[in-house]
């Protein structure tokens, strides 16, 4: 059984993990080859934090510093193979691809952006030369093209035509992925499946919902408008990250100079809250239409792809299903299999999609088990949400450790010595040191496992809890192990439920410099280069 490739295709570091950092753990778990192709080291991004404000500006050192931070993220997130435009890697000087000429190595840098009437991102007035969406469309995607032809991925995943939030790299690079592959059509190469990043209304609704349990806690500031661009296009593929939201909140606190992390919810450098998103949305395109724009298919089956991870892999998701219950798939290969073509009535994912010379495509052409049969779904046919028995093993796991850490840490926290100073003593409380620092390291562990504040919170009452119960001397013979009237053991008691406290609202991620609440409407206006 040969093993699936997948390629992802980013403009800037952090737009990986904030956008796709669920999907790239969960494809890495399930046996895929997974690949990460970044266009620019996001040089024109702004920096959080007084720490590292020093690198604002100077494009090359903020480089530097991100394709650090990119590492990192990658290392959490499990994904092996990463590379960037343009750079041929092993220090070679040139690409050596199909075309039969050489393409010299060269550096994509980040265009910057601003902020438009709209709420969305624009490109800005000035660029450096070097700037990715000032770079030739054509030039751009012959080095997308080299990379297609190295790595023959079966799938791509890219931005939407809309950039996500309009940021003009990101829609060049959905621009040149798509020429990229419209002319493995035109040579007749075979294509692998594209995937672009979608936001429905109601998951970007769900994102910036300032009203959410936990989002006051955070001192970031609630939108005034969503930045993130609703698409109103079919959503072949909705993957349910739920089993590796704590993977994908590291991997973005990882990008420390870019993301503030807070629990569930997370801030870029204007302080504005934003969810994380625990579902991540993609639209299937056809870059094989004859003579028409690359269209959005509405669930296309991934049956050729899911077919290729090893069982019992879960693969990428589940089919949207309609309230009739006739997956979209399916609707969707009956159209292609009867007109040869895309339905007309598809609907287009981009204004401007570039035509291809290929033939029709057979991309919708299959059975659709391979999708369905990777998620479970209800009477009706919707995709069942399972996200409870990763929270309730969540909570199980947390009370199997408090029960551990509670016990231990009361039997261990009165131990002490007296260390003699002159003719006086002082009480050198070991016991009670080493039972705190195993509620931590125990709370801390629960906490960047789950990134769950009910199951950090169960688990810092479990720990009180058996401390409290081993102070009832009703309960148990002998003297007591914890003793109420005793300074330690009062410390003891209270002790684990403030240490989840700080974990719950404080340090589950990395937070630097001024947050949300911190920085007025001046800031968030200057906020005109953001790098992702």
């Amino acid at each position: 059984m040969s093993t699936p490739t997948v390629l992802f295709v980013h403009a800037h570091p952090d737009d990986e993990s904030i956008a796709t950092g669920g999907t790239l753990a969960r494809l890495v778990r399930a046996g895929a080859r997974v690949v990460l192709l970044t266009a620019t080291r996001g040089e024109g991004g702004e920096v959080i934090g007084e720490e590292l404000a020093h690198l604002e500006g100077e494009r090359e050192a903020l480089a530097a510093h991100r394709e650090n931070e990119l590492a990192a993220a990658m290392r959490i997130l499990g994904v092996r193979d990463h590379r960037f435009l343009g750079d041929p890697g092993d220090g070679a000087p040139v690409f050596r691809g199909d075309q039969g000429g050489d393409l010299p190595a060269r550096r994509f840098e980040d265009s910057g952006m601003v902020w438009g009437a709209d709420g969305h991102a624009h490109a800005p007035d000035s660029m450096p030369d070097a700037a990715l969406c000032a770079a030739d469309l054509g030039l751009v995607a012959m080095y997308v093209w080299e990379v297609i032809e190295d790595v023959r991925p079966d799938l791509v995943i890219t931005y939407a035509a809309d950039g996500g939030y309009g940021h003009p790299d990101h829609r060049r690079v959905h621009e040149a992925t798509l020429a990229a592959l419209l002319t493995r059509v035109r040579s007749g190469h075979s294509v692998p499946q594209l995937l672009t990043i979608v936001n429905p209304a109601e998951a970007v609704e769900e994102r910036f919902d300032s009203s959410a349990p936990g989002f006051s806690l955070t001192g970031f500031a609630a939108a005034e408008k969503a930045s993130t661009i609703a698409d109103d296009v079919p959503v072949a593929v909705v993957e349910d990250v739920e089993e590796v939201i704590g993977l994908k909140a590291q991997a973005m606190a990882a990008h420390a100079t870019q993301i503030m992390v807070a629990g569930e919810f997370f801030a870029l450098s204007n302080g504005v809250g934003q969810r994380i998103d625990r579902r991540e949305h993609f639209a299937l395109m056809d870059v094989r239409a004859d003579g028409a724009p690359a269209l959005a298919l509405p669930g296309a089956p991934f049956s050729d792809v899911l077919d290729l991870l090893p069982a019992p892999a879960p693969g990428l998701g589940v089919p949207i299903r309609t309230r009739e219950g006739q997956g979209a798939a399916d609707r969707a290969a009956d159209r292609v299999s009867s007109a040869g073509a895309p339905a007309a009535a598809a609907a287009p994912a981009s204004g401007a999609g570039a035509p291809g010379d290929g033939t029709a495509s057979g991309a919708a052409g299959g059975s659709s088990a391979g999708v369905a049969s990777s998620g479970r779904a209800d009477a009706r046919g919707n995709p069942a949400d399972e996200s409870w028995k990763a929270t309730l093993g969540g909570v199980l796991h947390g009370l199997v450790i408090g029960l551990v850490v509670g016990v231990l840490g009361s039997f261990q926290h009165l131990n002490a010595f007296v260390w003699h100073v002159g003719e006086g003593g002082v009480i050198v409380p070991w016991g009670l040191v080493l039972a705190l620092v195993l509620a931590v390291v125990g709370l801390w562990h629960m906490s960047v496992l789950y990134r769950s504040t009910i199951v950090t919170v169960i688990t810092a009452a479990a720990i009180s809890g058996v401390a409290y119960a081993l102070a009832q001397p009703s309960l148990w013979p002998g003297a007591d192990l914890v003793v109420t009237g005793s300074l330690r053991s009062l410390v003891w008691l209270f002790a684990p439920m403030i240490a989840g406290a700080v974990f719950v609202f404080a340090t589950p991620g990395r937070r630097a410099g001024r947050t949300g609440a911190q920085r007025g409407p001046a800031d968030a206006e200057q906020d005109s280069s953001t790098g992702r």
